[in-house]
């Protein structure tokens, strides 16, 4: 780890410490390997300016997940990314045991670029006005259409696995996407169609192409501080709900 933490200098030296503590902690994950590989080659990309912190960060959620799921259920046994059906096939990020439960888990996050765009009034929710300036919508319409590339994703890797398992779409609560918003997606994805107060719904569905598939039966939000290991204050993990009341906090 010495030799990669070399590459981050952004990072602040607190941040690196705890990096490297949990990631000792979490040495027994089977497959844990690859991830401390991903990273060398992120950050080696990194140093030769041909990579970015942004793909670091996300990395180092999918580490943030396994660390906290370890201590908060310590019974739990996780694989990084666990082998398919098909070997060479696509695979997802997690397998998560816990005593007669098994969990496939795919982290995705979201950095849209600070460019500008022009609201299409067209594809906004009938009684719904959108006042935001252009790069504002550019962020949260970008977010969105990421969102639903990387859910077909996701549901595609779900399909290199058999046997009987909970799928699980997780993100970082507030990198880009806050948790109203998040649930707007989850109720286009449960719905087939935007909430009423959605005003940007129509815009989605516009750009959705066609329906999802269906499979992925319970969305994530997980409350990280950006360098940090600890949670929000006052927040905890959530199961998303399309109807907020409906929320239920992450009990495995």
């Amino acid at each position: 780890m010495e030799k990669i933490f070399t590459r981050l200098e952004r990072f602040p030296s607190q941040f690196l410490k705890e990096l490297d503590v949990v990631y000792r902690d979490c040495k027994h994950v089977t497959n844990i390997s690859s991830w401390d590989t991903r990273l060398d080659q992120l950050t080696s990309a990194l140093a030769k300016k041909k990579g970015t912190y942004r793909q670091v960060e996300d990395h180092i959620f999918e580490l943030k997940i396994i660390n906290h799921l370890l201590k908060s259920f310590p019974d739990c046994v996780i694989t990084y990314e666990p082998k398919g059906v098909i070997q060479d096939g696509k695979k997802c990020d997690l397998e998560i045991n816990y005593q007669d439960k098994r969990y496939l888990v795919e982290a995705k996050c979201f950095h849209p670029e600070w460019e500008k765009a022009k609201i299409p009034k067209q594809h906004i929710a009938k009684n719904n006005t959108v006042i935001m300036p252009g790069e504002l919508y550019h962020a949260y319409q970008a977010t969105r259409g990421h969102l639903v590339a990387e859910t077909r994703d996701t549901e595609q890797k779900f399909t290199n696995y058999d046997g009987k398992f909970i799928s699980v779409l997780a993100i970082p609560e507030g990198f880009h996407l806050d948790i109203e918003d998040f649930r707007d997606f989850v109720f286009i994805y449960r719905e087939g169609k935007p909430r009423t107060d959605d005003p940007l719904g129509p815009m989605t569905m516009h750009n959705l192409g066609g329906p999802f598939e269906g499979t992925i039966d319970q969305f994530w939000t997980f409350p990280f501080l950006q360098e940090n290991f600890l949670l929000e204050a006052n927040k905890k993990i959530k199961i998303i709900d399309p109807l907020m009341h409906l929320d239920k906090n992450l009990e495995l």
